[in-house]
């Protein structure tokens, strides 16, 4: 149990915590004391119970190390009715991350400089007391504060579309989260394996409440997922390019005008594609034909509703090395880090080092 709960709160500095469970509800309070991280894992333990580890983390794309609730899981005291088992779970949180003005300070998303927490976190690193994952953690959280400023990627202004219109590239991945009117929730990571003569191969991986299933094809002639897959919700997230309001697109989709989609902090132009019928609503990336949104709702004698929203993606713009898996750690960063612990180098000295690093892709967190 070491460092079983050091990770966790990477889902603290993330921001709010009004997630979709498989169970449709929702957790409203922030864990910002080591009861609220006892809080926070208890919420959703049914769920691990369902999705296991990785289910659980892959539901949750936003919160990768929500899977580090798992050490907590595993401790002997959490299935335990004694009357001390709380005291004993948040001594060892308490063991670990400091008492709870420590973990308070870590709750603090905006800071200007290093602050103390994460050199207290660094020097743990460096002892050998922590995991590459808390290391990792305190890097992302300079690089969402700008602490860190590595040099910025825009993946679109060196995208080349096809010449059928087709904006993709290998590598290219999106997550879709789709709900119903009864609030159940699926998410659907859609990634492009590879683009060969035989078309577009995907890669599906699809989390529902009853189980998760991966899956690999080719989309058809239409970019459409094939309909003997029987597979996915998002039924097709590619559209030719360029598109123009009044134009009708596939399926006879007419664009109808225009609106802003907000995704990871990035405002995007998308077209607003309406069916024959009126009963499906589509918001289409301008530049890149990608599916931004989908919903559906249809009257009859009851309502049937669903909506599909894309969650994240590496298409539009990203910093270099800002990842949520595939750390990659040079074994030698820890004896630089050791010196800027020790105080051999500034402050200003290691922070440079560090974006040198992550802009070269030596460094991956």
């Amino acid at each position: 149990m070491k460092t079983a709960f050091i990770g966790i709160l990477t889902i603290i500095l993330i921001g709010s915590f009004s997630i979709q469970s498989v169970s449709g509800h929702q957790s409203d309070f922030i864990p910002n004391t080591a009861e609220g991280i006892l809080e926070f894992c208890a919420f959703f333990y049914e769920e691990y119970k369902i999705l296991g580890a990785d289910g659980l983390a892959s539901h949750h794309p936003n919160f990768p190390n929500l899977r580090e609730c798992v050490n907590l899981y595993k401790h002997v005291a959490w299935n335990s009715t004694h009357e001390l088992r709380d005291r004993v779970l948040i001594d060892e949180i308490e063991k670990y991350l400091g008492d709870s003005n420590h973990i308070k300070e870590r709750h603090l998303s905006d800071f200007t400089i290093m602050p103390d927490w994460i050199k207290v976190d660094l020097k743990l690193w460096t002892d050998g007391n922590s995991k590459d994952s808390q290391f990792a953690y305190g890097i992302r959280a300079m690089l969402e504060n700008n602490v860190l400023s590595p040099p910025i990627i825009d993946n679109i202004s060196n995208r080349v579309c096809n010449e059928e219109g087709l904006c993709m590239k290998e590598t290219d991945y999106f997550t879709y989260s789709h709900t119903s009117k009864f609030e159940n929730t699926t998410t659907e990571k859609f990634e492009i394996e590879k683009i060969d003569s035989n078309g577009i191969l995907i890669n599906i991986k699809r989390i529902s409440e009853e189980k998760v299933e991966t899956n690999q094809f080719y989309l058809d002639e239409n970019t459409k997922i094939p309909t003997e897959e029987k597979c996915c919700k998002t039924v097709k997230f590619l559209y030719k390019t360029p598109i123009e309001v009044g134009q009708t697109i596939e399926d006879g989709y007419k664009i109808i005008g225009t609106t802003d989609f907000s995704i990871e902090g990035l405002i995007r132009v998308g077209l607003v594609a309406q069916n024959s019928d009126k009963t499906r609503l589509l918001i289409i990336d301008k530049e890149t034909g990608f599916l931004l949104s989908e919903k559906f709702e249809k009257t009859l004698i009851t309502t049937d509703w669903e909506k599909s929203s894309l969650l994240n993606t590496n298409v539009f713009h990203y910093s270099v090395g800002i990842q949520l898996h595939d750390l990659e750690i040079p074994k030698w960063l820890k004896t630089s880090t050791m010196w800027f612990t020790e105080g051999l180098t500034s402050e200003s000295e290691y922070i440079n080092a560090v974006e040198y690093l992550i802009g070269k892709k030596i460094l991956i967190v």
